[in-house]
């Protein structure tokens, strides 16, 4: 079998991390609210939201900075970054958000960690579909 490059690993893995907060985020009717205008989509219609920005490769993977929304408050209104960082706040403490934002520290993952990281999520998503009985 084809090996695949680290690029489409990386794709493969922002893919599957994406279905996994979604689901995380959703209800028992498969439905997200949004946490920053409350409005309800199907999950599959929600996107994966990333308080810290997916260019910084340490919090692009972290379940704490992301969580399912709307596309409105994602793409439209630029993540809504105001009334993200506050409900931010509310959930984690204002010394948790601030060390997130001012976190410098350089982070790579090797390959292997990224391969390591696929089947991680592909497994907590099909038990996260189980439990929802929802099929992926």
């Amino acid at each position: 079998m084809k090996k695949l490059s680290r690029s489409k690993l990386i794709k493969k893995l922002d893919t599957i991390f994406s279905i996994y907060i979604r689901l995380r985020d959703c209800d028992k009717k498969w439905v997200v609210v949004c946490p920053l205008c409350w409005a309800r989509i199907p999950w599959k219609k929600s996107q994966n939201m990333h308080f810290i920005s997916r260019w910084v490769l340490k919090y692009r993977y972290d379940e704490n900075n992301c969580h399912a929304g709307c596309y409105r408050c994602n793409v439209i209104l630029n993540w809504n970054y105001i009334k993200y960082t506050r409900w931010m706040q509310n959930k984690f403490w204002v010394e948790e958000v601030d060390k997130m934002i001012n976190d410098k520290q350089i982070f790579k993952i090797r390959t292997p960690e990224v391969e390591e990281m696929i089947e991680e999520y592909v497994i907590k998503s099909r038990q996260l579909a189980n439990q929802k009985h929802l099929s992926l």
